[in-house]
């Protein structure tokens, strides 16, 4: 008898409250686009796909743009933190309180930072942020990739869950695993 052992990653979304965590996830799981805010404290998700022919289950977890205490949590194998091209706010405070909040976890959990309501964004407008604005942040706060997206057009959506995956140790691509290494010599 065969047994199909799928892998299980655990994904976390946070962000401030507005910025569209909750419509990018419904997106990805190929829901419609809601126009209207719908607040969440927290929502919980599983997909399943297939990366490289393994069989992977992900989990994510939604959380409220006012949650403040991550450290009750469990901790990701991924988190994902949104800001609004549309709010520099939002990216002030991926800087000021999220990240922070992340790093108090104690464990070197890959960040993915993205970048929502590209729809929204207008270019030379004040307080909308540009490409090279988010490429900076991205690499300032060490983040394993930055992508822009719009859950309203479905613009960039399958990319930046694609690198969810990429930046989760789950699921590396292109780069043998230890166990592979190890018994290959």
């Amino acid at each position: 008898m065969v047994l199909s052992v799928s892998k299980f990653l655990q994904c976390t979304v946070v962000g401030d409250g507005f910025v569209g965590k909750s419509s990018l996830v419904e997106r990805f799981l190929g829901g419609d686009f809601n126009n209207e805010y719908v607040a969440t404290l927290q929502d919980d998700y599983t997909a399943k796909c297939k990366v490289n022919g393994e069989s992977l289950c992900v989990n994510i977890t939604d959380i409220a743009g006012e949650h403040e205490d991550l450290t009750s949590m469990e901790i990701p194998d991924v988190f994902v933190v949104c800001f609004s091209l549309a709010d520099k706010d939002s990216m002030e405070s991926v800087l000021n309180f999220w990240v922070p909040r992340i790093q108090l976890q104690g464990k070197e959990t890959p960040i993915v930072l993205i970048g929502t309501q590209s729809d929204k964004r207008r270019a030379h407008r004040k307080g909308h942020i540009s490409t090279e604005e988010g490429l900076t942040l991205a690499n300032s706060i060490g983040a394993a990739a930055y992508v822009e997206c719009s859950a309203k057009d479905t613009t960039g959506v399958d990319v930046a869950f694609y690198s969810v995956l990429m930046a989760s140790n789950k699921c590396n691509i292109g780069k043998p695993s230890l166990f592979k290494r190890i018994f290959d010599r």
